[in-house]
């Protein structure tokens, strides 16, 4: 029996033994494993940095653009503002005036126009040819003399 128990024992000592192998070899793995896992984190910061820095740039050259572009409007608002505005409104209001006037006139020598259309016509080309002797005798009988 007692060699059963040193036998028993010298098979839990291995047992024990391989354990810690195990475990120190874990150790191991772990040790270079959370290395390369610091090394990846450290270049994931680096990039967030980077990023980071660039994009504070960006918004730092965006507000300087906003601010100047605000200036900008800040001029333009100050220098429509010194306009005399009555002034700029009478003379909107004698252009409109303006306008009316060449409007009526276009309108009067366009009416002209037709009417001299309209006599030439009649004493030059209908009453030649009878056209208008004969409508007026249908229209007023009696009254109306044919000249030959």
């Amino acid at each position: 029996m007692a060699a059963t128990a040193t036998s028993r024992r010298s098979a839990k000592n291995k047992q024990d033994l391989k354990q810690r192998k195990d475990i120190f070899s874990n150790r191991r793995s772990k040790s270079s494993s959370t290395a390369s896992e610091a090394q990846s984190i450290q270049k994931s910061l680096m990039r967030t940095q980077l990023l980071l820095k660039n994009e504070s740039q960006r918004v730092s050259s965006l507000a300087s653009a906003i601010e100047e572009d605000g200036k900008k409007l800040r001029e333009t608002m100050d220098h429509h503002k010194s306009f005399n505005t009555k002034n700029a409104s009478k003379a909107l209001k004698g252009l409109e005036r303006a306008q009316q006037h060449e409007q009526r006139v276009l309108m009067a020598s366009a009416s002209f126009f037709i009417l001299v259309v309209v006599y030439v016509m009649w004493s030059r080309v209908l009453a030649k040819f009878g056209f208008i002797g004969g409508i007026y005798a249908v229209l007023f009988p009696g009254e109306y003399v044919a000249s030959n």
